[in-house]
């Protein structure tokens, strides 16, 4: 990077600053945040996730159930689990592709295959891939095709990023703005994520009302704002790691500018993704009131949804502050065994 100084030492201020529209935002916790902590560890443990002991800790300090707990504060008990099991699978999984070389397009198709077939385990998967399955099928039982389909899509996205961030990991490469916006909307797993508020509810949206334009623009300015600020969070940590595709970086190269300046307006990106969320939901709310044989159920589930990506983008700030995800680098990992990502590995570590 040219005259940036991204020295991991370098302490810049990633709070936002006072009257910033995130700290308007709701913030609440939902009453099961020990029950997720707890499941969270058991499907670490039952499928042997976890490298050691002190990738054990690693998840303790994590705090992983208080970001489902904040993300989720109205999740319903009977969700609890399979929610819980989905951010274990997608923590551990983030961890090995930062750890592991290898045939990404292979390893991506292993994984969407778990979301296409029946229940019973194949004698073949690897450790994860059978966490996954026994996840998937308690997320998908009560969802239609619909959001089975957006959630599958969605999984893809996020799974054919890791290539992408290894490639720009390895060479050193900032990406650009523009294609880092689309890469980093997939990469950060916040889609899928998003999806997941309807299955923590038990409130689905309708297929139709989900395709409406103003839906898209909330549901991708939720995730802009979830991955941005995530990425002034992990800034120090990812530095640390040599990660090189990270909205603050990609901000100080292309406008030359130092890390705190850029840190500020990311900020100011994120204040008007906001204002960008408020205005497609004030625009929502009039096309629902006026459209003919809406049932009141399916305005209902829209306003909870619409509440639910509110509490994602308040619920990740506060628990960015709060885990050791962030605030320690000590280079530990969660899971670094290959055979993890792939049962028999050719590639490098």
């Amino acid at each position: 990077m040219t005259g940036v100084d991204t020295r991991p030492s370098a302490r810049p201020t990633v709070a936002p600053p006072p009257g910033h529209p995130l700290l308007d935002l709701p913030s609440a916790v939902s009453p099961h945040r020990a029950e997720l902590e707890a499941a969270i560890l058991e499907w670490a443990v039952r499928y042997e996730l976890l490298d050691d002991e002190r990738a054990r800790e690693k998840l303790a300090r994590t705090r992983l159930g208080e970001l489902v707990a904040r993300s989720y504060p109205t999740i319903i008990p009977s969700r609890v689990e399979a929610v819980a099991g989905w951010f274990t699978w997608a923590f551990v999984i983030d961890d090995c592709y930062e750890a592991w070389t290898g045939r990404y397009d292979e390893a991506a198709a292993r994984t969407m295959g778990v979301l296409t077939r029946q229940p019973a385990r194949d004698r073949s998967d690897t450790r994860l891939e059978a966490q996954l399955a026994a996840v998937w099928h308690r997320l998908a039982a009560d969802m239609s095709t619909e959001w089975r389909l957006r959630f599958a899509q969605h999984m893809g996205h996020f799974l054919a990023a890791f290539k992408y961030e290894a490639v720009n990991r390895r060479t050193g490469r900032v990406p650009e703005l523009l294609g880092y916006t689309q890469l980093r909307r997939a990469s950060g797993g916040i889609t899928p994520s998003l999806d997941l508020l309807q299955v923590a509810t038990g409130r689905e949206v309708p297929a139709l009302l989900h395709e409406f334009e103003q839906v898209h623009t909330m549901f991708n300015r939720t995730a802009d704002v979830v991955v941005w600020v995530n990425d002034i969070m992990s800034l120090r940590k990812e530095l640390a790691a040599g990660e090189t595709t990270n909205g603050v970086l990609v901000l100080a190269e292309e406008r030359g500018i130092g890390l705190q300046e850029a840190i500020d307006e990311v900020y100011e990106l994120v204040a008007r993704q906001i204002d960008q969320f408020e205005q497609a939901w004030a625009e929502l709310e009039f096309v629902m009131h006026r459209w003919h044989g809406l049932e009141p159920g399916a305005v209902e589930a829209m306003r909870t949804f619409a509440g639910g990506m509110r509490s994602w983008m308040r619920g990740n700030l506060d628990w960015s502050g709060l885990s050791d995800r962030y605030q320690v680098t000590d280079g530990v990992l969660l899971a670094t065994d290959p055979s993890l990502v792939m049962p028999t590995d050719r590639g490098t570590r």
